[in-house]
């Protein structure tokens, strides 16, 4: 292997790593995005409420119209919200219908109202680089191989 290919490598990994670095923050403004395109309104039941290191856990059940009561339940879990009341309140959801356990607690309103802006930067700044890198590094590797 050449030296040029041996940055490749590096540069590959580097990569990898700035991307690593925010796949959080990722899957937080593609949940979003998606739950503001695609959102549909409805309701769900908290089923259990748990305290964590970093506020709360609470799982849901999603009440789909038109779904029959003996067909398993959709879950998701929310972290570090607050509950809104006890377990067994109603609370108002929008969820995706491709994926209805990708929920959130709230109405279209809500959600609508939520700025993006600092994750889509983040986001920008970490990926764009990161993924710049690993293609650089893919080319040098395969080219100086």
């Amino acid at each position: 292997m050449g030296n040029v290919a041996g940055v490749g490598v590096v540069l590959m990994g580097i990569g990898a790593l700035i991307c690593f670095a925010n796949i959080g923050g990722l899957e937080k403004f593609l949940k979003l995005r998606s739950l503001k395109r695609r959102g549909v309104q409805g309701e769900a039941v908290s089923t259990l409420q748990e305290w964590i290191s970093s506020g709360h856990r609470v799982h849901y059940h999603i009440l789909l119209p038109g779904r029959s009561p003996q067909s398993r339940p959709l879950r998701f879990i929310e972290l570090g919200v607050e509950p809104r009341g006890p377990v067994g309140t109603v609370v108002p959801v929008v969820y995706d219908r491709r994926k209805p356990s990708r929920a959130r607690t709230g109405t279209l309103a809500d959600i609508a109202s939520i700025d993006q802006s600092d994750e889509r930067l983040y986001v920008k700044l970490f990926w764009v680089p990161g993924l710049t890198c690993i293609a650089v590094g893919v080319l040098l590797a395969i080219i100086f191989y």
